[in-house]
């Protein structure tokens, strides 16, 4: 019970530059390849990761970018 209460929202975000650099590297493409737009920071935190609203550069679509919390 304890490790699952370690599981929290609502938790700080860590640093944008950190996971557009996650994003870039299990991606393979630049974040601005990938995106024509992506929020500067998180819309949400949590203890796992976070997550970004961003526009896919190739369809438009509006998509969620979820990004895991670093080890």
């Amino acid at each position: 019970m304890v490790e699952l209460q370690q599981l929290c929202d609502k938790v700080p975000s860590y640093d944008s530059k950190i996971a557009f650099k996650t994003i870039e590297k299990e991606l393979g493409r630049t974040v601005d390849e990938l995106f024509s737009e992506i929020t500067p920071e998180p819309v949400a935190a949590a203890s796992l990761g976070q997550v970004y609203k961003a526009t896919l550069r190739s369809t438009g679509q509006t998509v969620a970018v979820k990004v895991q919390r670093p080890a």
